[in-house]
């Protein structure tokens, strides 16, 4: 593995169901993102996250990031993940995307969402990452709170601005 010294913008596609989504269901279930620490169960810090999406429909939604694989239940279905399964995903964080305050309304066939972003605050908070001991990388998954979107297989490109500690 290179090192990049300071930091990394890491993209990350998950795959998506083409069924028409619900509130509160699983938008999809955990995605590694690569090199998300530089060191094997070392920590960094998320400085900003973003979503592009090539479908116009405004969502709110979690995203959850663990050490470990979270299933959170089934796709486009609610979370119904057990406790148990829910701890041993080593949880480290959430951020919250509210698509009606972050996003770009003037690109034709898409939108950019600053998830996370405060329109009072007009920052994002920081939050810290850590891998399993052994792994680079990091999860995360997502759960719909608002809006009922169709989507493609791979309308969500998620983008990490990761500063390593």
């Amino acid at each position: 593995m290179g090192m990049y010294p300071g930091g990394k913008i890491v993209r990350v596609t998950p795959t998506l169901s083409t069924d028409a989504y619900g509130d509160g269901d699983v938008l999809f279930n955990s995605v590694a993102i690569p090199n998300a620490v530089s060191n094997r169960g070392g920590v960094s810090k998320l400085t900003g996250m973003f979503m592009l999406s090539q479908n116009t429909t405004a969502i709110d939604a979690y995203f959850i990031f663990s050490e470990n694989s979270l299933t959170l239940g089934t796709i486009n279905a609610t979370a119904n993940i057990s406790d148990a399964d829910l701890e041993a995903g080593n949880i480290t964080g959430a951020v919250h995307l509210d698509g009606s305050e972050s996003s770009t309304s003037h690109i034709d066939n898409g939108r950019l969402f600053n998830v996370a972003y405060n329109a009072s605050d007009e920052q994002f908070a920081p939050q810290l990452l850590q891998a399993a001991e052994g792994s680079t990388s990091v999860y995360v998954a997502c759960i719909i709170t608002g809006g009922t979107p169709t989507l493609a297989a791979d309308d969500i490109d998620l983008i990490f601005h990761i500063e390593y500690l």
